[in-house]
């Protein structure tokens, strides 16, 4: 009989812990969306090099217009390639309640006490992919965003920021990816500049500067214009 109860305490330990941990992991994202709970719109000067195999790309500039929770916009006189997928910010992407959060481990990185965090989406119609994060904890930041690799392909983004007003904002984002050229996320953009390539591999460099922040962009800027009519 002792030996049941003490099988049956060890049980209840385990699971406890389990929960405990699943309960840490989660408040790592809740800290990022307090952090950025102000954050309503911002827009940004973006310049985009790449340093990618088979290709000779120009250096790219547009402007970025963000709306939280979910609007973006690149506005560019010319035909722009933009990686969606950890190219540009978004703090409200990683909500608690749309992922399973599981605390991968706890490092160092840069310096700074971070965690891993490995989120699966709860529902693949909304999210068809799982991520790993790396957060540090120190100034609730996400310095990493990698894409678990699925269907050949790979993209981890790392994020450099800087303080602009109230916010910590990326000054600097350094895309690393690997996937099949052509896919609907507007890697097929990448053959416009270079010869064409089962895939695309190597390093994408975005830059941002001249941040402006909470400036009341209206919803009207995020929709897409249809043909003009001829007279």
């Amino acid at each position: 009989m002792k030996r049941v109860l003490l099988l049956v305490g060890i049980l209840f330990l385990i699971s406890t812990e389990g929960i405990q941990a699943q309960e840490d992991a989660s408040r790592y994202l809740d800290s990022i969306e307090k952090k950025y709970s102000t954050l309503k719109n911002y827009v940004v000067d973006v310049n985009v090099h790449f340093d990618i195999e088979a290709l000779k790309a120009p250096d790219l500039q547009a402007k970025l217009y963000y709306k939280a929770p979910d609007k973006m916009k690149v506005e560019s006189k010319r035909i722009f390639f933009f990686p969606q997928e950890g190219g540009y910010f978004n703090p409200s992407l990683f909500k608690k309640k749309a992922f399973d959060v599981r605390l991968v481990e706890r490092l160092v990185y840069d310096g700074r006490k971070a965690v891993r965090l490995k989120l699966t989406p709860m529902d693949t119609n909304t999210y068809d992919k799982s991520f790993v994060l790396t957060i540090d904890t120190d100034r609730s930041l996400i310095r990493e965003i990698k894409i678990s690799p699925s269907e050949g392909r790979e993209v981890k983004a790392t994020l450099d920021y800087g303080r602009f007003g109230d916010f910590e904002l990326p000054t600097h984002i350094d895309l690393q990816i690997d996937m099949p050229s052509g896919e609907p996320t507007g890697m097929k953009e990448f053959t416009q500049f270079g010869q064409k390539a089962k895939r695309i591999t190597g390093k994408v460099e975005i830059t941002y500067s001249n941040y402006r922040i909470n400036v009341g962009l209206s919803d009207d800027i995020f929709r897409e214009k249809g043909p003009q009519k001829s007279e």
